[in-house]
């Protein structure tokens, strides 16, 4: 009887190595590779870089409206601290951030802004972010 509990297959899968000189084997792996970019590639465009229908607003600029919703103290924040808040929710970098806000700003809509904020038209870029400020307008948390 205790034999039969202490015996342990030899084999727990058919998995068998494949030999790195077969060539059929190379193009598998470069057929999963192209799969797999295509399915990022369709994610970032259709989760990250197109605006969601309902609001006009991509995830990083609802992410960014949350964030100064949360910070919101009647003040107005730089964007330094803005944009540190916000890396809380949004995994992907601070210049992607700080770029989505200031696209924010520059629309004039949801965001009330003080300082070099650039200017769509010229072309001029903003100013750093330490020396920028923005608060969230009182209506856009009922917008939003």
């Amino acid at each position: 009887m205790s034999d039969e509990i202490n015996e342990i297959p030899e084999e727990h899968s058919d998995y068998k190595p494949a030999d790195a000189r077969d060539e059929n084997v190379k193009h598998q792996l470069t057929g999963m590779y192209q799969n797999w970019f295509l399915d990022y590639a369709s994610y970032v465009i259709l989760e990250r870089a197109v605006p969601h229908i309902n609001d006009g607003l991509k995830p990083v600029q609802r992410r960014i409206l949350h964030s100064m919703k949360r910070l919101d103290d009647g003040r107005y924040n730089k964007v330094a601290n803005i944009v540190g808040h916000t890396m809380q929710f949004h995994p992907h970098g601070d210049a992607s951030i700080g770029d989505a806000l200031v696209q924010l700003g520059q629309k004039d809509l949801l965001i009330d802004c003080q300082g070099n904020w650039g200017n769509i038209l010229t072309g001029d870029g903003a100013a750093a972010t330490p020396v920028t400020m923005a608060e969230i307008i009182p209506i856009t948390p009922s917008a939003i």
